[in-house]
């Protein structure tokens, strides 16, 4: 898919003119490339929502696609997960209700975006000897791979392929408390994936 670069603190050329012609400042009809937000409301057009993506506040169509903000790769559609962002770090993870109110979560697709990305998920475990499986699964390009971490955040399962494009790690036999799961690009390259997150009985 095309996209267009847009400099810091200017508008496209349908914006200006929309501007210039009528009293809003957008085009009708402008696709679903995203656009760089206004600093004042409104900020994006009708039906559009300003994301932040980390580098860049972007007005993203509803079900499109971001470009990816590293300039190695400008034009990597990477899947917006937004809802699921800040969670780069430990004490910035995803709070699921798995081992609360669910046994599982599927995830996806969302996206290891920026180059470097990683996502980290809490899962609980709320009786005795339980396990935690993670699958990570992407349907082309760069491995997302997955590994648990302990409540400190040190790793105590790491990811081993599972047939084409999976990547499964479990551990089992954990004491009650709350637990990480972590997916990332082992190259550190960009992609999108799913992760799937589950309390299992043990990891056979």
């Amino acid at each position: 898919m095309s996209r267009t670069t847009i400099l810091p603190g200017t508008l496209p050329g349908a914006f200006a003119a929309a501007t210039l012609a009528a009293c809003s400042p957008y085009a009708p009809d402008l696709g679903e490339t995203p656009y760089l937000c206004r600093t004042a409301e409104p900020r994006c057009p009708d039906n559009y929502t300003c994301m932040d993506d980390g580098s860049r506040a972007l007005c993203v169509a509803p079900g499109a696609m971001a470009p990816d903000a590293a300039t190695d790769a400008p034009s990597f559609p990477c899947a917006m997960d937004g809802t699921l962002e800040p969670n780069d770090l430990v004490s910035e993870a995803y709070q699921t209700d798995v081992g609360t109110g669910a046994p599982l979560r599927l995830f996806g697709p969302i996206s290891i975006c920026p180059e470097g990305d990683k996502d980290h998920y809490q899962i609980n475990i709320t009786s005795m000897n339980r396990a935690i499986e993670v699958i990570t699964s992407w349907d082309a390009g760069s491995p997302v791979s997955c590994a648990l971490l302990n409540p400190a955040g040190a790793a105590i399962g790491t990811g081993s392929p599972m047939g084409t494009n999976a990547i499964r790690a479990c551990v089992a036999n954990l004491p009650v408390s709350a637990y990480y799961a972590v997916a990332f690009s082992p190259k550190g390259l960009l992609n999108n994936y799913r992760i799937e997150l589950k309390i299992v009985d043990n990891c056979l």
